[in-house]
């Protein structure tokens, strides 16, 4: 019986901001901005709010997030530690997206994979 590996994925309600200068419209600047962070890829992306600047806009946005395999735990959890493993991922992510440049996690959970 073959097992099906899903990527990890969280919901984060985040603050970037986007250049005026960057190429596309403020979704295609946000998810660019977002995916500049190693072993994070955007999935979806709506905005929630927007705030002009000078020199480049602050848009509150809710993404939805495909993380790769180095923020996944290297141990495995047994069925009781599975919300110990789905801490561990959101609590990367976490750091990840604050270390971010021009990027403000306001809130981070983790994602059911569809079936």
């Amino acid at each position: 019986m073959a097992a099906a590996i899903h990527t990890p994925s969280v919901e984060a309600t985040v603050t970037v901001r986007v250049s005026q200068a960057a190429a596309g419209d403020l979704v295609a600047g946000a998810r660019a901005q977002i995916e500049r962070i190693d072993g994070l890829s955007v999935e979806e992306l709506e905005i929630a709010g927007l705030r002009p600047g000078l020199n480049d806009t602050t848009v509150e946005a809710v993404a939805t997030l495909a993380v790769d395999e180095g923020a996944a735990p290297e141990t495995e959890y047994d069925a009781a530690g599975i919300d110990a493993a789905d801490e561990f991922v959101v609590d990367r992510v976490r750091e990840r997206l604050a270390d971010g440049f021009g990027v403000d996690p306001e809130r981070v959970e983790r994602v059911d994979p569809p079936d």
